[in-house]
């Protein structure tokens, strides 16, 4: 293989990274649609300790991201989320998640083996990459005014973002 042949195959693997990550965000995003919806409005009413908050945020968590793309979207589903168009959206999204987690390389196998082949497949990740991105965005738009009144601010989440950086650097 040459060097030029070597860097499109990179750029293939860097290009389905990039749509993995992406649809990765649209869990995400999944799940914090669900914490505004499920979590927040079951336990502030109770809340009384810190402690104990966190204690059943950390079990909340873990269960509903222990779950797959297909169930988190049933959740939403069943607690009346999201519209019909945002639904529409995310089974497409997990259907275009578990096709390139199960068999984007195996269906791709001849055209990982030529140029032309592997530049078709990164336009189709780029797509890919951007339809995941559109899907997050749109599930946000939904989620950040119910955050908002929570008292979710753009100031916390932006602290939360720096918080999580500074964690990161922090175990380096």
């Amino acid at each position: 293989m040459t060097m030029d042949e070597e860097e499109h195959v990179r750029d293939v693997y860097a290009h389905y990274g990039l749509a993995m990550y992406w649809s990765q965000c649209v869990e995400q995003s999944m799940f914090i649609h669900l914490m505004f919806l499920e979590f927040l409005p079951r336990n502030v009413k109770n809340f009384s300790d810190s402690a104990r908050w966190a204690s059943d945020f950390d079990s909340y968590e873990a269960i509903e991201l222990g779950k797959t793309m297909g169930r988190l979207l049933q959740k939403l589903k069943s607690e009346g989320q999201p519209t019909e168009e945002v639904s529409v959206l995310l089974a497409s999204a997990l259907k275009k998640r578990n096709w390139l987690a199960h068999s984007y390389f195996s269906s791709r196998a001849v055209d990982f083996m030529h140029e032309s082949g592997r530049s078709d497949m990164i336009e189709e990740l780029r797509e890919a990459t951007e339809f995941f991105r559109e899907a997050a965005a749109k599930l946000d738009a939904i989620t950040m005014p119910i955050a908002r009144r929570y008292g979710f601010t753009e100031d916390m989440e932006a602290k939360v973002r720096s918080d999580m950086f500074e964690e990161y650097q922090a175990k380096k």
